[in-house]
């Protein structure tokens, strides 16, 4: 059954239809693996008052293989209707585009949602982020634009800003431009603000980037606009000296994208665990945040995790919490056992465990609360 929406927001049926994209490369493993912890958490939790039913939706190489496209009008459709898909590991087209980008534009998700947290157990490269469980909200689409020297394009633009802006721009030159509409910032806001109540959020903090003012102060004034919400602005330097001393003061975190690409590539580059959501005003699209990985595929050696915790993500957005809670709990305790995927074996001694072990180490910790 699908969820539907009135003045209060989400209906969610007992029975509920989510759809899931399978995936290239090592996508159909970790796909099974996360279906299958869910499913057991759900069954725990709710003893058969609640279930998902699995619908397979086809994007990517699936896809083109019945289709003859990448991305069909009909999965679009059915996506639309389920409102809620766990989206694996796709690659790119063969032009280079990026599925994952434009089924974001197609579907309207316009807020990202990227988690960084620390499981105890966890082998971290700085020693405070033991406390560091943040979530970054930022825009779904690049607003980045590169005109490359090389190019006639920037050839022209280059001519265009010299002769109408007074810009001395030399012909060697190359154009980095960043676009950004308030419209879209506010409605990024206000997904923020929805999380935040949803989830009991401590505080929302914005980070005020002094190479993109315009940002911070449109995310500032929209929240003075919203009600009982704490929220803050605070500059660059002393973001980064919060993260680093005291990431546990740190809850929602909204940045522009250019920045949140440096600051989850900082995170993940201490922690490796990230996942997170793309969603809109009714569609939410739950993804894995790696790469497809296609040499590892069909060798049992994937990395289910940031998968799995986006299913935690989903069946939150839903109001399972739960199930939610009963996964992770069973993957602090699998962690603490150091019973621990590849990616993420940090720990001197520690034998990495192979994707389905993992999720059987989950499963088999699972307790009801």
């Amino acid at each position: 059954m699908y969820i539907k929406f009135n003045d209060s927001g989400m209906v969610i049926p007992d029975m509920l239809t989510v759809g899931y994209i399978e995936g290239d490369g090592i996508g159909p493993e970790i796909t099974k693996v996360m279906i299958d912890v869910v499913n057991s958490a759900i069954e725990l939790a709710y003893g058969g008052t609640k279930s998902i039913e699995w619908r397979k939706v086809l994007i990517g190489n699936d896809a083109y293989e019945k289709f003859g496209t990448y991305i069909p009008d009909e999965s679009i459709t059915e996506m639309q209707k389920m409102c809620v898909v766990m989206k694996s590991t796709l690659n790119l087209m063969p032009d280079n585009r990026d599925i994952n980008t434009i089924l974001r534009k197609r579907l309207g998700l316009y807020a990202n949602l990227r988690m960084v947290k620390y499981i105890p157990g966890m082998h971290v490269l700085i020693k405070t982020f033991d406390n560091v469980n943040i979530t970054v909200i930022r825009s779904s689409f690049s607003n980045n634009h590169i005109f490359y020297h090389s190019s006639d394009s920037t050839d022209d633009l280059i001519k265009f800003l010299s002769d109408n802006y007074d810009m001395n721009i030399t012909a060697d030159s190359g154009i980095y431009m960043v676009s950004q509409s308030r419209f879209r910032i506010v409605k990024i806001i206000k997904q923020a603000v929805n999380y935040y109540k949803k989830h009991n959020c401590r505080k929302i903090t914005v980070i005020d980037n002094s190479d993109n003012p315009e940002f911070g102060q449109w995310c500032y004034d929209e929240l003075g606009r919203q009600d009982g919400i704490d929220y803050e602005m605070i500059k660059t330097r002393m973001f980064m000296k919060k993260l680093l001393t005291e990431p546990e003061s740190l809850d929602i975190v909204l940045m522009d994208t250019a920045l949140s690409r440096f600051v989850l590539d900082f995170l993940t580059g201490a922690i490796n665990v990230e996942y997170g959501a793309s969603v809109g005003d009714e569609c939410a699209l739950f993804e894995a945040v790696l790469s497809s990985s296609p040499l590892e595929a069909g060798y049992d050696v994937a990395d289910p995790l940031s998968f799995i915790l986006s299913g935690c993500a989903m069946l939150k957005h839903v109001g399972w919490e739960s199930a939610a809670s009963i996964i992770e709990k069973a993957i602090s305790a699998a962690f603490l056992d150091n019973k621990i995927p590849g990616d993420l074996t940090g720990n001197k001694g520690v034998t990495p465990m192979k994707c389905s072990e993992f999720s059987s180490e989950i499963i088999n910790r699972m307790e009801k609360a």
